[in-house]
């Protein structure tokens, strides 16, 4: 089966396009019934993501890889991470989605308090629908993906994302108000590769006051929004 698993990770990442089910069957010699049943577990957790019902490399080996010290964090490299923060004037985060779990996978800018710096610094995964990068990239993720996460959390917390999940998509834009740490609040904005929202950037605030607004962190998401505008143009 390792072999198997391996053989499908190959043909996936070397092929010039996502590929369907029954073209990974044909290209590792395997019954569809049995590589239907590989590629779902390995879309599970991360390993490939689906789109319009073909499969292409997810982040989960990208994340192994950035864990083990030898790949850069996607989509954004820490130089350009740093750049960003200095235009929004406020730490930023890079996030992606890894199966039903976000992991943070680089920081830039003034440093969290130290329990909360921990869960990027150490790659700590989080709840995704508890946290501003999670709402964002669930919500953007191809909706068979969606639907499966969706299906596996608290029904009462997938009915009130549900609820948000057209303003999401429409302001390109998430919240999370203390809903990971009592102490901060975030916005996640989308990072985009090919027209795909690959992972999330995240501006932090410590709390302002409960039930207030935080000017300034809308500010600092503004700012980040015109430079991602800036660097996808």
């Amino acid at each position: 089966m390792v072999a198997r698993i391996d053989r499908i990770l190959d043909v996936v990442a070397r092929a010039a396009e996502p590929m369907t089910l029954t073209e990974i069957a044909a290209a590792i010699g395997a019954p569809i019934s049995s590589t239907r049943d590989l590629l779902r577990q390995l879309r599970a957790h991360g390993y490939l993501t689906t789109l319009d019902r073909r499969y292409r490399l997810g982040l989960r080996p990208h994340l192994l890889g950035l864990l083990g010290g030898v790949l850069t964090p996607a989509a954004l490299e820490h130089a350009e991470l740093e750049r960003l923060s200095r235009y929004a004037r406020a730490p930023i985060a890079l996030a992606a989605l890894v199966g039903r779990e976000v992991l943070y996978l680089d920081h830039a800018g003034p440093r969290a308090p130290g329990r909360v710096q921990r869960v990027t610094d150490e790659h700590i995964p989080r709840p995704a629908l508890r946290t501003a990068a999670g709402r964002l990239l669930v919500a953007f993720a191809p909706e068979a993906d969606r639907e499966r996460l969706l299906g596996e959390v608290d029904p009462e917390a997938a009915a009130a994302f549900a609820a948000e999940l057209p303003a999401i998509r429409r302001q390109r834009l998430a919240r999370s108000d203390g809903l990971a740490d009592p102490g901060i609040r975030a916005i996640a904005l989308p990072v985009t590769e090919r027209g795909a929202v690959v992972a999330a950037t995240v501006v932090t605030a410590s709390r302002h006051r409960p039930a207030r607004p935080d000017p300034a962190l809308d500010q600092a998401a503004a700012r980040l929004a015109e430079a991602l505008a800036g660097r996808a143009g």
